[in-house]
C-alpha cells in the first residue's frame, strides 16, 4: 500500500510516531508498540477495528517466521542462557577479584566498557553481549548507572561496526551503494571507482558517527554529564541507586538466576566463553560467506554472508561453553546447570517481546508507506545541490527513528540517494552522501526506542528501556546538532573533511563542556561527577549543593587524575584504532 491511498499522507507516520509517543509518556513498551502495530493496521483493514486486530496477529506471526528474526531469536535466548553460566559459574567474581584495585571507580567501569567496545567491531550484535557481559557487574559495584552503561554500550558498537575495519555492517553498506549503481545506471567501470572504494572514502564524512563515538570516552573520562544523564549519574553515587525506583531492567541476572556460586571461580568460566562467541562469530560470518572458497576476499565475504546464522552458532558455543565450564570446575551438577539454561532464557523474556513487537512496527510502517511518504517530502522540497548532503542526513535520522532500523533506512535511501547525487552534483559527492546517510540511520537507531541495537543495549545492561532511551537523547541530539552545523558549512563552501571532521570534534567538547555547566548549576548539581566514596567520605559539600551556596572553600565537583593508567591507555587505543582506520582508508583505494 503506498501513503497515498491514505485519507491524509500524513496518516502514513500514524504507526511509528504513535508507538514512540506511547513509550515515552507511558514507559509500557509493550502496551505501546503493539498500539502503533494496531493502528497500522487499522488503516490497512479500511478502519475494521476487528480485521485490524486480526491483521496485526498476521503481521506478528509473519516477522517471526521471517528466517533471519526467527534465528536471530533463538539466538538470544542462547545469549541469556551464556550469560547466566558466566554470571552463575563464579566468572564474574573471578574477574573482579583479578581486576582487583584497577578498575574501582564509575569513571574507571565507563572507559573500560568504551573501550572492550572498540576492540570488537566485526558486529554490534556481539560487540554490545560481550561487552555488556564482560562489565556490567563492575559497572554495578563500581555505582555507575544502568543509563550510562547502556548509554556506552549503544553509542560504541554501532559506530565502531559501521567503520570496521572488517564487519558484517560494511558487507551490508557495500552492498547497498552496489544497489545505488544499480539504480543510477552506471557501473563502477564507468565512474572509476568501486562499490567500496566510494565506502571507504565516505568514512571521513561519517561525522556523526565520529562524534557519538568521541563524546562516549570525553564525557567518560571527564565526568561531565547533563540532561536526565547527569540526574541518574547523582542518584547512582549518591544514593547507591543503579535503577530509578519503579525502573523495569529489560533483563536481571541476579533477580533471574540467583548468587553466583563461590566453590570455585574461574576466569576461564569468563574468558573462554566470550572468547568462543568471538572465534565462532567471525569464523561463521566469514565461512558462511564463502570466505573459504578461492577468489573470495574478507569483505566479499563479509558482504554475502548468513549474519543472523553465524550469530546462532556463536550464540550457541557460548552456551556450551559456558556449561562445560561450569560443570568442568564444579561450581555447579548437571541438574543446576539444566536450571540455568532455563532461567537464562528466561531473562530474555521481555526483551524478546518488545524485540517482535519492534519488528512488527517497523512491518506496520512498510506497509502504511511511512519511510515513501518521508522520502517524497524532502526530496521535494527543492533544496539546492550543495544542501543535497544535509537533506539525507535529515531525511536518514527521520526514517531511522520512526521505523527504528538504521540497515532498513540505508536500504530504503542508497538507490535514491546515489542517483539523485550523480545526477545533480556528481560523482565528487556521493562519499559525502554516503557518509552522512550511514551516520542519520544510526542516529535513528540512538533515539528510537523501536530500534532492536537500543533494545539490545538496553537488555545487557539491565537498563529500564525507556530510561536509556531519555537520557541517551540528548548525547545524541548534540553529536547530531553539531553534524548539522558542519553540513551547513559544506553548503556554504568548505567541503574539506580535513577541516569539518577536526572542527566538529572540537565543537563537540565544546558543546559538552557548556551544557555540562548550565545544567549542573540549573540543578545544583556537581559538574564533575564526583566517586561514590567521595560523596560518602564527606570529601564533597552536598550541602552547598542542595541549598546552592558554592562558596569557594565548598567542593562540590569530582577531582580525577588524568594521568593514570587506564584514561591514559584509553586515549593511546583509541588514537591507535584511529588511525588504522584512516590507514585503511588511505590505503585500501
Amino acid at each position: 500500500m503506498s501513503y497515498q491511498a491514505l485519507p491524509f499522507a500524513a496518516l502514513s507516520l500514524a504507526p511509528p510516531v504513535l508507538a514512540i509517543a506511547l513509550a515515552m509518556y507511558t514507559r509500557q513498551v509493550l502496551v505501546s508498540l503493539f498500539a502503533g502495530v494496531w493502528i497500522g493496521a487499522l488503516m490497512i483493514a479500511d478502519w475494521n477495528p476487528i480485521a485490524a486486530t486480526a491483521l496485526s496477529m498476521d503481521w506478528i506471526v509473519e516477522v517471526v517466521r521471517s528466517p533471519f528474526d526467527t534465528k536471530f531469536l533463538v539466538l538470544i535466548m542462547f545469549m541469556g542462557a551464556g550469560a547466566a553460566f558466566i554470571y552463575k559459574s563464579g566468572g564474574i567474581l573471578a574477574l573482579q577479584n583479578w581486576i582487583g584495585g584497577r578498575v574501582n571507580t564509575a569513571r574507571d567501569s565507563q572507559i573500560l566498557t568504551w573501550l572492550i567496545g572498540i576492540f570488537i567491531f566485526f558486529d554490534s550484535y556481539t560487540s554490545t553481549i560481550v561487552t555488556g557481559n564482560a562489565t556490567r557487574e563492575l559497572s554495578e559495584n563500581n555505582h555507575t548507572s544502568r543509563e550510562m552503561h547502556a548509554y556506552v554500550l549503544d553509542s560504541t558498537t554501532s559506530p565502531v561496526t559501521t567503520f570496521g575495519p572488517v564487519s558484517n555492517w560494511i558487507g551490508y553498506q557495500v552492498s547497498m551503494i552496489i544497489v545505488g549503481f544499480e539504480a543510477a545506471r552506471f557501473t563502477a567501470e564507468e565512474v572509476g571507482i568501486t562499490a567500496f572504494g566510494l565506502f571507504l572514502q565516505s568514512i571521513p564524512w561519517n561525522i556523526y558517527c565520529f562524534l557519538a563515538f568521541f563524546m562516549v570516552g570525553f564525557i567518560s573520562i571527564t565526568q561531565r554529564f547533563y540532561g536526565p544523564m547527569l540526574d541518574a549519574e547523582w542518584r547512582s553515587r549518591k544514593e547507591k541507586k543503579t535503577l530509578r525506583d519503579d525502573a523495569t531492567p529489560l533483563s536481571d541476572i541476579s533477580t533471574d538466576i540467583g548468587e553466583p556460586s563461590e566453590r570455585n571461580p574461574s576466569l576461564f568460566n569468563f574468558f573462554a566463553p566470550i572468547l568462543t562467541l568471538l572465534v565462532v562469530g567471525i569464523v561463521s560470518l566469514w565461512w558462511l560467506g564463502g570466505g573459504h572458497q578461492p577468489g573470495v576476499d574478507v569483505a566479499t565475504a563479509f558482504q554475502e554472508t548468513d549474519v543472523a546464522l553465524a550469530l546462532l552458532y556463536g550464540s550457541f558455543a557460548f552456551m556450551a561453553v559456558g556449561m562445560l565450564g561450569a560443570l568442568g570446575f564444579g561450581t555447579m551438577d548437571i541438574e543446576e546447570a539444566s536450571d540455568t539454561v532455563i532461567n537464562g532464557f528466561k531473562t530474555m523474556m521481555i526483551a524478546t517481546a518488545i524485540i517482535v513487537l519492534a519488528w512488527s512496527i517497523g512491518h506496520a510502517a512498510e506497509q502504511v508507506g511511512t519511510a515513501e511518504y518521508i522520502v517524497d517530502v524532502m526530496v521535494g522540497s527543492g533544496i539546492p545541490g550543495s544542501f543535497l548532503p544535509l537533506l539525507i542526513f535529515l531525511a536518514a535520522m527521520f526514517i531511522a527513528f520512526t521505523t527504528g532500523t538504521s540497515w532498513g533506512t540505508m536500504a530504503i535511501l542508497t538507490p535514491l540517494a546515489i542517483p539523485l547525487g550523480y545526477e545533480l552534483v556528481g560523482l565528487s559527492i556521493l562519499p559525502v552522501l554516503m557518509g552522512v546517510l550511514f551516520g542519520g540511520a544510526i542516529w535513528g537507531d540512538h533515539v528510537s526506542p523501536i530500534s532492536d541495537t537500543t533494545v539490545m543495549s538496553s537488555i545487557f545492561a539491565g537498563s529500564d528501556h525507556i530510561d536509556h532511551v531519555r537520557t541517551q537523547i540528548p548525547f545524541a541530539m548534540t553529536a547530531a546538532g553539531v553534524t548539522v552545523l558542519v553540513l551547513l558549512l559544506y553548503a556554504v563552501g568548505i567541503t574539506s573533511a580535513m577541516i569539518l571532521l577536526p572542527l566538529s570534534v572540537v565543537l563537540t567538547a565544546a558543546a559538552v563542556v557548556v551544557l555540562n555547566k548550565f545544567d549542573a548549576r540549573r540543578k545544583n548539581l556537581p559538574e564533575v561527577m564526583p566517586t561514590a566514596d567521595a560523596i560518602d567520605n564527606g570529601e564533597i559539600d552536598t550541602d552547598a549543593l542542595e541549598n546552592g551556596t558554592r562558596s569557594d572553600g565548598a567542593r562540590v565537583n569530582g577531582q580525577y587524575d588524568l594521568l593514570t593508567s587506564i584514561p591514559l591507555a584509553a586515549v593511546g587505543i583509541v588514537i591507535i584504532y584511529l588511525c588504522f582506520v584512516f590507514a585503511f582508508v588511505t590505503f585500501g583505494l
